[in-house]
């Protein structure tokens, strides 16, 4: 597991690390912490840069990030899904 310190995750993008505990208050993320620091996994980062957008360049606040996280995680379910059906499809006709 790879992981980048809060801090240093913070001090690239220019925003403060309350940022990344709000996200992680409503479960968005996970803090680890290692050896009395706060990190982040990097395979988050994208998640994390997605919401930083929707939060700083739109305005919506941290529980409307969970609800458009959840739909967004349904929409992808049911999207694999519909092909794994297509699939399905296409092998019996």
């Amino acid at each position: 597991m790879t992981t980048i310190a809060v801090k240093q995750f913070c001090k690239y993008y220019n925003i403060p690390s309350s940022f990344i505990e709000s996200l992680s208050s409503v479960e968005l993320i996970e803090i680890i912490e290692i050896k009395n620091s706060k990190h982040v996994r990097i395979n988050d980062i994208q998640q994390i840069e997605k919401m930083m957008r929707l939060h700083y360049d739109l305005n919506v606040n941290f529980e409307a990030l969970d609800v458009i996280n959840h739909l967004t995680s349904q929409i992808h379910s049911l999207q694999q899904e519909l092909i794994e059906l297509k699939n399905k499809i296409d092998f019996y006709q």
